[in-house]
């Protein structure tokens, strides 16, 4: 078999990092690609530089935005932002507040749908990054991502209230696993009344679920 090319090699550790069902450390990065671990390790190196993937606090890594960039033009992510827009307006209509999907990116919620109703957060837009502490979606993610004591209530949802007024609730979406990959928010003001808007979004996280993942539970 003749060697493998450097870019087969790069190609490697990012399809072993993206197929995991979680972030990987080195070792396990070269037990999955076949790599000896220093190629491995200088592959990473290089990746985390260049910003397709990003080292977490204990030592693992995981994809980073620069991929998402690259990879939202592939027609498999036209398809799901297409189909979850769709969702997402709906839901904006329905509520008549800002609705919008985002996935964990670098710590914080990095939204990549909205639709606006007229009321929420006008500011939200694609491609807006929320910190964890700043939005219920980001409170969502530490939460299971991260250290126990965030205030999620009733299973996967979040509620933020910030001291400028606004306020939001989020809702996970898991994948088939049952990991929390994103989150469908819908964003507002203060003493928004959000137990009476949550049947809605929770309607919503599982159409949208199940857009992503048709094939998948379907199979």
């Amino acid at each position: 078999m003749p060697p493998r090319s450097v870019a087969a090699r790069v190609l490697s550790v990012l399809d072993a990092v993206e197929r995991a069902s979680g972030p990987l450390q080195v070792t396990q990065i070269a037990a999955r690609t076949g790599l000896p671990v220093a190629t491995a390790w200088r592959m990473v190196r290089e990746l985390t530089e260049w910003g397709g993937l990003e080292q977490q606090a204990d030592g693992r890594y995981r994809l980073a935005t620069r991929v998402w960039a690259i990879g939202s033009s592939a027609p498999c992510v036209r398809r799901i932002q297409r189909d979850t827009s769709r969702h997402i307006r709906e839901l904006a209509t329905a509520t008549g507040r800002t609705a919008y999907l985002s996935v964990l990116d670098q710590d914080e919620a990095l939204v990549v749908s909205l639709a606006h109703a007229g009321r929420g957060a006008p500011e939200v837009h694609e491609g807006s990054r929320l910190r964890a502490d700043a939005s219920s979606a980001g409170l969502l993610f530490s939460a299971f991502d991260g250290p126990d004591g965030n205030p999620v209530r009733d299973g996967r949802i979040a509620v933020h209230r910030d001291i400028t007024g606004r306020s939001s609730m989020s809702a996970a979406i898991t994948d088939k696993a049952g990991a929390v990959v994103a989150a469908l928010t819908l964003a507002g003001g203060r003493g928004e009344a959000w137990q009476r808007l949550r049947p809605a979004l929770v309607d919503a996280a599982r159409t949208v679920r199940f857009s992503i993942y048709r094939d998948e539970l379907l199979a």
